[in-house]
């Protein structure tokens, strides 16, 4: 921990700035920061520790934090002015849980222990000052455990009607090969009242064993199970592969291309259960009921999704301030939107001037320079979809064309991590390859389903639950 220094003026109108502090008047913002340390954080230390003795508040800056409860991962912390420490302080026990950072956190920290320092003919108004500090504690406490309750209530749901789905895709006979028994735990949850008839193994031998004589309508696989999965691909085996990997993905690009022969491949989170269960069971809809599309399969049931039509490229900017104006009025925050902006205006160009093709299958705009203006014939047209159900955000663009292909994601995706020029951005044409890459980072999840010749969708996802951002933004796709 380093310690800084700043004037407390300045301090003062930077907590001003914090949703904490705003109801406070400016003397007594002079007189907190009169009592604030500037402390910074370096990446992979603790601000705090379970079962520690604490008595500091500390006020995020700037940075990444992690919130861990008995080694699980529970919150994500990135927002200025998110306060750490609050409960120890307030109720004189150790800490509860550990704050690890991610990415270098400068903080502002007030030890309460200063207040017993203050001169006699100030005590009183000083406790006072504590205790409007403790007050604001306890007061978004509770908000937060508020929304905490409510977004417990909607996962329930959630879980229970991706059961729901799945159970109705009929009788289902799925070999999972998981090496990690956290993880097949979870599995075995998920699909307990699905109807699936759920197989596992730990390991390749024994599964590729199982595969004798057994009809499974699905293949499943972590990365320590692709060898068997590129078994069942020689083998000709007529199931449905599915392929998990890890969410880092500039890491995981060469394993994935590897495993280009795998139609469909998903990313998940060891550290969320809750998501990693829904994964489970929404990719196995998908894969077991041959319905691949729809942005609702990731959405709370009965979500109202706006659905709109994309004729040509002057109705960019009027289609993404509609959507935009739309999330507003929901109290989706500014931060989050200024993604989705970003994310719709690529799913748009990618829509018009990339995606379209002729009968034979080759591109009609794709040459021209992302200036020009575009109209396009109704069989040409593509769709822009838009919903949140208090959890996600997720925004959509539908092509009729099914033209997108593993290699193209992949290719794209690895030459931009590697930091490689786009040919098209060369010529000034815009292209595809950095707009994946762009979708890919802004989303926290971006899945792309392909019916080749059919249809493209590409589904972006964004937490609106306030301050959780995916550090790792990842993608799955889906292909048939």
């Amino acid at each position: 921990m380093k310690d800084m220094k700043m004037h407390p003026v300045e301090i003062a109108k930077e907590l001003k700035q914090f949703q904490f502090f705003r109801s406070f008047p400016e003397d007594l913002l002079l007189q907190v920061a009169t009592l604030v340390e500037v402390v910074q954080f370096p990446q992979g230390s603790c601000i705090l520790q379970e079962n520690e003795e604490n008595k500091c508040l500390y006020f995020l800056r700037q940075g990444q934090a992690e919130v861990v409860l008995a080694g699980e991962v529970v919150m994500l912390l990135q927002n200025t002015g998110e306060v750490m420490g609050e409960m120890s302080v307030v109720t004189g026990k150790p800490a509860s849980t550990t704050i690890r950072v991610l990415k270098e956190a400068h903080c502002f920290k007030i030890n309460t222990d200063h207040f017993s320092f203050v001169p006699a003919k100030e005590k009183d108004h000083f406790l006072h000052l504590l205790y409007r500090i403790y007050s604001n504690i306890l007061a978004d406490r509770l908000v937060k455990t508020n929304e905490k309750a409510r977004l417990f209530e909607i996962a329930n749901r959630e879980l229970h009607e991706a059961q729901v789905a799945l159970h109705n895709t009929g009788e289902k006979h799925v070999l999972l090969v998981e090496s990690d028994k956290k993880q097949l735990a979870l599995a075995k949850v998920a699909l307990g009242s699905t109807g699936v008839k759920l197989d596992t193994s730990p390991e390749v031998g024994q599964a590729n064993g199982m595969l004798v004589g057994s009809e499974y309508d699905a293949l499943v696989a972590d990365e320590t199970g692709l060898a068997f999965l590129r078994h069942a691909y020689d083998t000709a085996y007529p199931g449905k592969l599915v392929m998990m990997m890890t969410k880092d993905v500039s890491k995981n690009l060469s394993t994935i291309k590897s495993m280009e022969f795998v139609d469909h491949m998903i990313t998940r989170d060891p550290t969320d259960r809750h998501f990693t269960i829904r994964t489970i069971l929404t990719t196995l809809t998908k894969v077991l009921s041959n319905d691949l599309f729809g942005l609702e399969k990731y959405l709370t049931w009965g979500v109202e999704v706006q659905n709109r039509v994309v004729r040509s490229s002057r109705d960019r900017e009027a289609l993404r301030e509609e959507m935009c104006d739309y999330f507003q009025k929901l109290g989706v925050r500014r931060t989050i939107l200024d993604r989705v902006n970003t994310v719709s205006e690529e799913l748009l160009m990618n829509a018009i001037y990339d995606a379209p093709t002729d009968s034979q299958g080759r591109a009609i705009y794709n040459h021209l320079p992302r200036t020009s203006e575009v109209l396009l014939d109704s069989h040409l047209q593509s769709s822009m979809h838009y919903a949140s159900d208090g959890v996600f955000l997720a925004i959509s663009v539908v092509d009729p064309f099914g033209a997108l292909t593993k290699n193209v994601i992949l290719r794209y995706l690895e030459s931009n991590y590697k930091g490689e020029a786009n040919l098209n951005e060369k010529e000034g044409k815009g292209g595809a390859g950095r707009g994946l890459h762009q979708i890919v980072e802004n989303a926290d999840l971006t899945i792309f389903n392909v019916k080749k010749g059919v249809r493209t969708e590409v589904i972006c996802l964004f937490y609106v639950e306030g301050g959780k951002r995916e550090p790792n933004p990842s993608f799955h796709y889906f292909f048939s």
